[in-house]
């Protein structure tokens, strides 16, 4: 088996024959190579689907005790796993036609994840993720991470070796969703993972409205949890957490205490400064 799709539903059966239409395109060439796993983190409703598209792909169903959270739920669907890689898509997440073969191609190669490029709905248009080369080679190294943000929108545009993803990870649960794959990268980069580009265009983020990444107050929430989660990894780099921080709460506070602020995390200020002039790329934009 070469690839996993694992996909936590929650309330989201309106999604579900989309979802599936978009992975049967995806896998026309390598069918036998690819398995869906949902995680139903509402287990009072249960999961309905049309069978027909379900029966042409290796497709279960992994069904939570109680409502466990996106974490977990990735967690669990990992640990049923039988692909050598592994793609966490969202409910409403769909792929292009060509994801799979690029992604897949790329990454035997020797990467550890593979970024790929993509496109945004925000209610309003459509915004390429990377609006070229530069801003998505950018958005493979570490630093702009720990100063500025989060450049992955979703998970769905990376094909991680599922060997590569860190226990720590696996065995460390956030509590509040958000965040749990910004947690996954840094821990991936404090272990030096190899990450390449595809400049395809090969993941669409659908807008509905409930995306949690829109509201600001929730994604800082759960930014403070990880936080939380790091200082407790013993072999995560102390420079990299303290940088982190002061970064995540930067962000935060400054619009209250410009120049306070600002004067103490003078050097994050002209990060950010600088990236976003460099920067030419979609960046999400709070409710």
């Amino acid at each position: 088996m070469d690839i996993s799709i694992i996909t936590p539903v929650y309330h989201g059966n309106k999604y579900i024959n989309s979802y599936l239409k978009s992975i049967l395109k995806a896998s026309d060439k390598i069918l036998n190579n690819v398995e869906v796993i949902l995680v139903n983190d509402s287990p009072e409703v249960k999961i309905e689907y049309d069978e027909n598209l379900a029966s042409k792909i290796k497709f279960r169903i992994i069904e939570n005790k109680n409502n466990m959270g996106i974490h977990k739920s990735r967690v669990a669907g990992v640990r049923e796993a039988k692909g050598k890689y592994i793609l966490f898509l969202d409910q409403d997440d769909e792929i292009t036609e060509n994801a799979l073969v690029t992604q897949l191609d790329i990454i035997q190669n020797g990467a550890d994840i593979v970024l790929g490029n993509g496109i945004y709905e925000d209610g309003k248009k459509l915004n390429k993720i990377f609006a070229n080369k530069f801003s998505q080679n950018f958005s493979v190294k570490k630093l702009p991470y720990l100063l500025a943000r989060n450049f992955i929108i979703s998970p769905g545009q990376c094909l991680i070796k599922k060997e590569s993803i860190p226990e720590y990870w696996l065995n460390n649960i956030m509590q509040v969703n958000g965040a749990d794959d910004y947690l996954l990268w840094l821990l991936m980069f404090n272990n030096n993972a190899k990450i390449e580009c595809n400049y395809n265009v090969i993941y669409i983020h659908k807008y509905t409205g409930e995306n949690v990444s829109l509201n600001n107050e929730k994604m800082y929430k759960s930014q403070l949890d990880l936080i939380q989660v790091l200082e407790k990894n013993e072999e995560y780099k102390k420079r990299d957490l303290k940088k982190l921080k002061r970064a995540i709460n930067y962000k935060h506070d400054y619009k209250n205490h410009f120049f306070v602020e600002t004067l103490k995390n003078l050097d994050i200020f002209i990060y950010n400064v600088c990236y976003k002039i460099l920067w030419n790329g979609y960046t999400i934009k709070s409710k």
